[in-house]
């Protein structure tokens, strides 16, 4: 008998094509027995439709099934993703507009600063009802935890139940990607030790094809600019990375891979730790890299998404999902995303190696034991578990320390609705905490105000 795997949030656009198709292309998992819950039943008939004729094309015996009452799609389920918004872009514009009202530019606001924390603040309380209710009817199901903010919401579960739970981001695997075009190697020959959280996993330690030392051969190559100018990648960047080309080479060279990913390379030469996310995620933990004297990260070539930039990935997913409904057959071309690939390895037995958030087990020596930490995992037949223990050093290990106490006061305040620890965790946010004090007081006031239909357990 298969898996059986639930899908809280099936009806996504983005997440319900990539996932079914992904389950498609695992052989251990065409024969689950897949359920989709959503509150949307419409799009939930839509995201089953696609993955019954998934299985019809492919010939597999994968089931998928729709179902609208939560306990009924979550009961006797092995594994349980979640990806869910609440109050989808209704709330989310006042997490980027309120903040930018005050002076504030958030890259993204989805995982840390102002809109962070507000994002946490909504999706805490439903994701413990979510877990609660895996604890009656689903005891031994392992959680899969897809929703942003992602460490904060992993942490309320850990923190509050009993139920086994993981968190996956592919914020690794894109820069597997860039290293694989530095080092002319294949992405799985890129193996780190990481000690960090969700959206600024941090790497200590880096091995190329199991012997050679990654940080010895990336110093070489930053320290040799002329060279990188004119030695070409393997794959020219996607058109939707949005990179500009600098090299004065004909074709796409090392130095537009280095300067198209400014920050991340600049803190690596001066502290020795590579930020494995992306320069717009990564500076909104450090957000001395976005400001208006150097026109909010220009300089640095920090993207914004703003809410346009947000509407427009929801486009692109909808898009996404009606070249999949429409054509001949199923993509073979991997998502990127993790989730076929633990699950896979906990059917199988055979060890999966990949960046995990779970609870610190003395993995990252900075934080707490129980922090919810972002490192390198083994998922087997046993579960899933931390592989390696580092330290973070310096100011790196210092703003990972601050990002971690902003986070467990946010998930405080999301469990017991107090007011007071919300400004406290603004007060220590890094990006929120830039205003002046009465400023950070009115920005928490409105931001709470503005939302407050999706915040019932806050006094008004």
């Amino acid at each position: 008998m298969g898996a059986s795997i639930t899908i809280v949030g099936g009806g996504s656009y983005h997440w319900a094509p990539r996932l079914l198709a992904d389950f498609a292309n695992t052989p251990s998992l065409n024969d689950a027995r897949v359920v989709l819950h959503d509150l949307d039943a419409e799009r939930m008939k839509l995201m089953q439709e696609l993955g019954s004729e998934i299985a019809r094309r492919r010939g597999i015996s994968m089931t998928v099934e729709a179902e609208g009452d939560r306990r009924r799609a979550l009961d006797g389920a092995d594994f349980v993703v979640t990806a869910f918004s609440v109050g989808g872009f209704d709330s989310m514009q006042h997490d980027i507009e309120i903040p930018q009202r005050f002076g504030i530019r958030q890259p993204i606001g989805d995982s840390v600063g102002p809109g962070g924390i507000l994002r946490a603040l909504r999706s805490v309380p439903v994701l413990l009802d979510i877990a609660r209710d895996v604890e009656a009817v689903a005891p031994d199901a392992w959680l899969v935890n897809v929703t942003n903010p992602l460490t904060a919401l992993c942490r309320s579960v850990t923190r509050e139940t009993n139920v086994k739970t993981v968190g996956l981001c592919n914020e690794w695997v894109g820069c597997s990607w860039i290293l694989s075009l530095l080092f002319d190697c294949g992405m799985a020959d890129i193996d780190p030790v990481l000690g960090g959280v969700n959206h600024y996993p941090l790497a200590t330690s880096l091995r190329v094809a199991g012997d050679d030392d990654g940080f010895v051969r990336l110093h070489a190559l930053l320290g040799e600019p002329e060279r990188a100018a004119t030695e070409p990648i393997w794959m020219d960047p996607p058109e939707r990375a949005g990179w500009v080309k600098v090299s004065p080479a004909e074709h796409w060279t090392k130095l537009d891979v280095i300067e198209n990913n400014r920050v991340r390379f600049e803190l690596f030469r001066r502290f020795g730790v590579l930020v494995g996310s992306g320069d717009h995620h990564s500076v909104e933990f450090m957000p001395s890299f976005v400001h208006s004297d150097n026109d909010y990260g220009r300089g640095w070539r920090v993207h914004h998404y703003g809410m346009p930039g947000h509407r427009r990935d929801a486009e692109d997913d909808v898009a996404y999902y009606e070249e999949m409904r429409d054509a001949p057959d199923v993509t073979r071309m991997p998502s990127g995303e993790l989730v076929a690939q633990l699950l896979d390895g906990m059917v199988t037995g055979k060890q999966h190696h990949l960046p995990v958030n779970l609870p610190n087990e003395g993995n990252v020596t900075n934080l707490d034991v129980g922090a919810v930490v972002e490192i390198m995992g083994v998922a087997d037949g046993l579960g899933v578990r931390g592989r390696d223990k580092t330290t973070v050093p310096g100011i790196m290990g210092e703003f990972l320390r601050r990002i971690n106490v902003v986070q467990e006061w946010t998930v405080e305040a999301a469990v017991s609705g107090d007011r007071e620890l919300v400004l406290e965790a603004m007060l220590a946010d890094p990006i929120a905490a830039q205003l002046p004090y009465e400023k950070i007081i009115e920005l928490t006031d409105e931001m709470l105000a503005a939302t407050a239909r999706w915040l019932p357990n806050f006094d008004a």
